[in-house]
């Protein structure tokens, strides 16, 4: 009997290391993908006349959007002067959301 106790143990240990290995598979995927993206808030200091699709400036870089971008207003309006956050996945401009003031200062 005892060493059967022990080999129902070891399958349950077995087992619960078969559930754990995957998670971390799963985390170092994810530190991948937060490597190629990054976030750059700034004032908007030009913008398409009247698309959202073009050339922006916001703080001192150029962006180029294109009909993938997604635009969030939430915040207020997109304009000229208004703070904004960019949004940049794999090099391309994945997203402009309308920030606070608050947070351009």
């Amino acid at each position: 009997m005892h060493s059967r106790s022990a080999g129902r143990i070891f399958v349950i240990f077995l087992a619960a290391a078969a559930v754990c290995l995957p998670a971390s598979g799963v985390f170092a995927e994810r530190g991948r993908d937060d490597d190629r993206r990054s976030e750059i808030r700034g004032i908007i200091k030009s913008r398409p006349a009247d698309t959202l699709q073009g050339e922006w400036v916001i703080g001192e870089r150029v962006f180029k959007t294109d009909a993938n971008t997604e635009f969030d207003e939430t915040e207020g309006n997109l304009t000229v002067g208004s703070c904004a956050k960019v949004e940049i996945r794999d090099g391309k401009v994945h997203e402009i959301d309308s920030e606070p003031m608050s947070d351009c200062r």
